[in-house]
C-alpha cells in the first residue's frame, strides 16, 4: 500500500500498512456476529437472547482490550498481534462447532477476546512512532472500513448458502491473515521507544494523567460515541433484511443484504480519511463536537421509514459516524504521553464497550418488544451527552490556553 495522504518514512509505512492490513480483519470481526445474525435468528428466534449473545461479544471484546493494552506499554506487540488472530480464528471455528447455544456463546466469547487485543496495541503502535498522528489514524481507519465493507459480502453469502455456521468457518480462515502477514509490522517499534520504555511511571502519576478534565472528557465523549456506534451496527444487518426488505434474496449467488451492508459501510469510509485530515488542520475538539450531532436527525428519522429511504438513510449516517473515530484517536495520542498510551487506548477500547453491552440488552428488549426500527432512534440518545461533553472539554482548552499565557507572562515579567 502506497501512502500520499502522509509524510512516512519506511519503517512507519510498514507499520502502517500492517495495522491497516490488521484492522480490516479486526473491524470486519466486530460485525461478524451481526451480519449474520439475520440468519442466526431463523435458528433462535429470541431476540433477548441474540442481544445477551451481542454482549458476550462486546464485553469480552472490552476485557481482552484493557489488559492487551496495559500489557503493551511493556511488552512485545508482536505476540499481542499474533494472539489476535489465533484467538479469532479459535472463536470463529468454535462457533460454528454444532454444540448448541452454549457452544455458539463460548465461541462469541473467544472470538471477542481475540479481536479485543488488537485495537489499543495497533492504535498505541501508531501514536509512538508515526509523527503525523491524525492523518495516520484516519488512514488505519480506513483499513478498518475496507475489511468491514468487504469481507461480510463473502461470509454472509456462505451463510446464505451453506448456513449461516460456515459464514463462522470462513472467517476462522481469514483470521488468519494478519498471523500471515505479520512480518510487514518493523521489529524497531514491538516495544515502546527505548527512551520511553526505560521511564517508569508511577501509580500516582497514572492517576494524575488520566484524571485531568480533559482526558475525563475525552472518554466519556469517546464512550457515548462508542455506544450510539456500537448499537447503531449490533442491528443493522437485521434490520437491512427486514426494514429494509431484502431478506435472504441473492444477486449472482451473493447476499443482497450483506451487499447492502458492504455499500452502506463503503460509502461512509471517505469519512475517516476527512476526519483525519480536519483532525491535522483544526482543533480536533471543535470537529468533533459538529460531527456527533449530525447524526440524531438520521437515527431519529430512521425509527419513522422503511424502505428506500430508510435504507437511504442507513448509508449517509455512516460518513459522520466514521469520521468522528479518529478525532478521538488523535486527542488521545496528542494528550497523553508515549509511555502510557497502551493504558489510554485500552481504558478508552474498554469504556465504550462496557456501557455499549447494557445498551445492546435494553436495544434487543426493545426490538423483541416493539420492533427493531426503534433501535436506532434510541442510538440518537447518546449523542447528546458526547456533543455536550466535547463541548466541556472545548471550555477546559479555553481555560488551559488562557493559563500558559497568564504563565508566560509571569514568566516574562519575571526577566525583566
Amino acid at each position: 500500500m502506497k501512502v500520499h495522504l502522509i509524510d512516512v518514512d519506511p519503517n512507519e509505512r510498514r507499520l502502517l500498512t500492517y495495522t491497516f492490513i490488521a484492522h480490516a480483519v479486526s473491524d470486519a470481526w466486530h460485525i461478524l456476529y451481526p451480519s449474520l445474525l439475520f440468519l442466526i435468528a431463523v435458528d433462535y428466534e429470541n431476540l433477548f437472547f441474540l442481544a445477551v449473545l451481542a454482549n458476550v461479544v462486546i464485553a469480552s471484546r472490552a476485557l481482552a482490550g484493557v489488559l492487551a493494552g496495559i500489557i503493551s506499554d511493556r511488552y512485545n506487540a508482536r505476540i499481542l498481534y499474533a494472539a489476535f488472530a489465533i484467538l479469532s480464528a479459535a472463536g470463529s471455528f468454535m462457533a460454528a462447532a454444532p454444540w448448541g447455544p452454549v457452544g455458539l456463546a463460548a465461541g462469541l466469547f473467544v472470538l471477542g477476546v481475540g479481536t479485543g487485543i488488537y485495537h489499543p496495541v495497533g492504535l498505541a503502535a501508531i501514536g509512538r512512532n508515526i509523527r503525523q498522528k491524525a492523518p495516520a489514524l484516519g488512514i488505519h481507519e480506513m483499513g478498518g472500513l475496507v475489511g468491514l465493507g468487504i469481507l461480510p459480502i463473502a461470509i454472509v453469502s456462505i451463510g446464505v448458502r451453506f448456513g449461516w455456521e460456515w459464514g463462522f468457518v470462513l472467517a476462522g480462515f481469514l483470521s488468519l491473515i494478519p498471523l500471515v502477514t505479520l512480518f510487514l509490522a518493523p521489529k524497531e517499534f514491538d516495544h515502546p521507544p527505548k527512551a520511553e520504555s526505560r521511564q517508569t511511571v508511577s501509580l500516582k502519576e497514572v492517576v494524575r494523567l488520566f484524571t485531568q478534565k480533559k482526558v475525563m472528557g475525552i472518554y466519556l465523549t469517546a464512550a457515548f460515541l462508542e455506544t450510539s456506534q456500537m448499537g447503531f451496527t449490533t442491528f443493522l444487518t437485521l434490520a437491512i433484511a427486514d426494514i429494509g426488505g431484502f431478506g435472504e434474496r441473492t444477486f449472482l449467488q451473493i447476499s443482497i443484504t450483506a451487499l447492502y451492508l458492504s455499500f452502506t459501510i463503503l460509502i461512509g469510509s471517505p469519512g475517516s480519511l476527512l476526519g483525519g485530515r480536519l483532525g491535522d488542520k483544526f482543533s480536533p475538539v471543535k470537529v468533533l463536537t459538529v460531527l456527533s450531532l449530525v447524526p440524531i436527525p438520521f437515527l431519529i428519522l430512521m425509527g419513522m421509514t422503511t424502505g428506500a429511504l430508510w435504507l437511504a438513510l442507513a448509508a449517509v449516517i455512516r460518513f459522520p459516524f466514521t469520521a468522528m473515530s479518529p478525532l478521538v484517536n488523535t486527542m488521545i495520542a496528542q494528550q497523553l504521553p508515549g509511555n502510557t498510551q497502551g493504558k489510554a487506548y485500552a481504558i478508552s477500547y474498554g469504556l465504550g464497550p462496557i456501557i455499549a453491552a447494557l445498551v445492546a440488552l435494553l436495544a434487543g428488549v426493545i426490538a423483541e418488544a416493539h420492533g427493531v426500527e426503534w433501535v436506532f432512534p434510541l442510538m440518537a440518545v447518546f449523542l447528546i451527552p458526547a456533543s455536550l461533553s466535547a463541548l466541556l472539554m472545548l471550555g477546559s482548552s479555553k481555560e488551559e490556553r488562557i493559563a500558559n499565557k497568564e504563565a508566560a507572562a509571569t514568566a516574562s515579567q519575571g526577566s525583566d
